[in-house]
């Protein structure tokens, strides 16, 4: 296989960059079709560019023969059937390098939006109230507080960075995959999942959605925060029962919450989330930043493009595919 081997790709959403410009002329861009069958028109597909609506499965797969490699231009794959995938011989990547700075600022612009009760005080002023100085326009201090982070991957450790070095903050983290050698190396403290939320001011996840960590803040996780504490989830909106959360924030156990992510997405027209007075909620745009998407597509073309020139490409998500004979070539 190489690139002149490469004659056709498909994206489900239009690129922001131009990183597309470095295929070879040759190879012809398929647009997702009308939103009821994207990929209606991606039979000749050899590369599907997948973003977060359309569900990557057998049933997808099976219609695509000229189908070698799903390329996620992100860093979730929940959409994604990787052992579908696996089975069908479909390598998928994913680029989790690209959206690390600019989800890890928005958690911290969540955070400090979140203590500050600038939502609130926006709010206030919109309804032409100047005030009043005191109630709920009254935020606290990030400086010195303890940040719980839950998953301390990509994301969560450059969370970590910025408020242990930026705020003074001191910072717990539960991840059982990382040791406590490598938690002392980042400057954080290990902890168990129920300690974090019993000890942190602002509990922040980022972990991954598996049978395992789904609902993994509900009604007795939540019991066990700190009263006034905060919750951010830009993570996976699974990870959160929404209406235990609506719950603690209305009944003043939790102070606010920050949200990026839901379940379903998007969240219902009616839902609360939306727009409760105590919840700052931005429509899973953390890594919607110029920087990121141009980072992400730049990514995303390379492993193509890598690929196709014979290489094993980084991130491959379902790696048991590559030597497998039904690997399709």
């Amino acid at each position: 296989m190489g690139l002149e081997s490469l004659t056709h790709v498909w994206r489900e959403v239009p690129f922001f960059s131009d990183a597309l410009a470095r295929m070879p002329g040759h190879v012809t861009l398929i647009e997702a079709a009308p939103p009821d069958a994207p990929w209606a028109n991606a039979l000749p597909a050899q590369v599907m560019f997948a973003h977060s609506a359309v569900q990557y499965n057998a049933a997808l797969f099976e219609q695509l023969p000229n189908l070698r490699m799903v390329q996620r231009t992100g860093i979730g794959v929940d959409n994604v059937n990787l052992e579908d995938a696996t089975r069908c011989g479909i390598v998928v990547c994913n680029t989790p390098d690209g959206p690390t700075e600019s989800t890890a600022e928005h958690t911290v612009a969540m955070l400090l939006n979140l203590a500050k009760r600038v939502k609130q005080g926006n709010d206030a002023l919109a309804a032409g109230r100047f005030g009043p100085r005191s109630g709920v326009l009254i935020g606290v201090e990030a400086t010195g507080k303890t940040l719980g982070l839950v998953g301390l991957g990509r994301i969560g450790r450059r969370v970590a960075q910025i408020c242990r070095r930026g705020f003074d903050m001191q910072v717990l983290a539960y991840d059982p995959f990382v040791t406590p050698e490598q938690a002392a190396e980042l400057g954080v403290t290990p902890a168990s999942l129920d300690e974090v939320l019993q000890r942190a001011d602002f509990v922040s996840l980022h972990a991954p959605v598996t049978p395992d960590t789904y609902r993994l803040i509900n009604r007795e996780r939540i019991a066990l925060m700190k009263p006034g504490a905060f919750l951010l989830n830009l993570a996976r909106g699974p990870l959160v029962d929404a209406e235990a959360l609506l719950e603690a924030v209305d009944a003043g156990k939790l102070a606010g919450a920050g949200v990026d992510v839901f379940d379903p997405e998007p969240p219902e027209l009616d839902s609360r989330l939306r727009n409760h007075p105590l919840i700052v909620a931005t429509p899973h745009s953390a890594t919607l930043t110029v920087e990121g998407r141009v980072r992400i597509e730049e990514l995303a073309v390379a492993r193509v493009l890598a690929f196709f020139g014979g290489e094993r490409p980084p991130d491959i998500v379902n790696p048991d595919v590559w030597d497998s004979p039904a690997r399709r070539t």
